[in-house]
């Protein structure tokens, strides 16, 4: 069962905001990186899985969303983020981001293109200023998410999903999706 996206406000009104763990409602209306948040919620590095990175052109939503033309090319890029080393490495938030081409100078599309990073860690090491605004969070299922945590399709998530404007210049559209896990955490 998907049920709708909601702003912030919604959500803090919402009765299963209540019913979260503190950990979980910082995670989701957090207006910071979330590579940062989960750094220090495991107090380890959070390390990049890319499940697919690709040109894509952008539709008309998401231009809009984006302000550029609709039609133009982007990165999309769906990723892992996983705590742990070794045997002990584990997937905690699935995302998948958009970025237009036209907006990125070479040095930060090369960087984005080469997969290496989480965006949050890009965004540290080049002391970008950022701000975040559309943030929508949900509680619905994501079959592909559930797939690669190995839990049944029809496994509720909590997600968000914002527009990141950083440099001054460059817009991307996130979505992130939080493993169950990140529910269990105790305050």
């Amino acid at each position: 069962m998907k049920r709708d996206w909601m702003t912030l406000e919604a959500f803090w009104k919402d009765y299963r905001f209540r019913a979260l763990s503190p950990t979980l409602r910082l995670l989701l209306s957090s207006d910071g990186t979330m590579v940062r948040a989960l750094n220090a919620l495991f107090g380890e590095t959070t390390t990049l899985e890319i499940v697919e990175q690709r040109d894509i052109v952008l539709d008309e939503k998401t231009a809009a969303i984006l302000k550029v033309a609709p039609g133009e090319k982007a990165i999309e890029r769906t990723v892992w983020l996983d705590a742990g080393q070794g045997e002990k490495r584990h997937r905690v938030l699935h995302a998948i981001s958009k970025f237009p081409i036209s907006q990125m100078k070479p040095e930060l599309y090369q960087e984005i293109r080469l997969g290496q990073k989480p965006i949050g860690q890009i965004i540290q090491k080049r002391k970008y200023s950022t701000w975040r605004d559309n943030l929508k969070i949900a509680h619905r299922t994501f079959p592909e998410v559930a797939k690669g945590l190995q839990l049944p399709e029809e496994t509720l998530f909590w997600a968000r999903r914002y527009r990141l404007t950083f440099s001054e210049q460059v817009s991307t559209i996130i979505c992130e999706v939080l493993s169950p896990e990140l529910s269990s955490f105790a305050s």
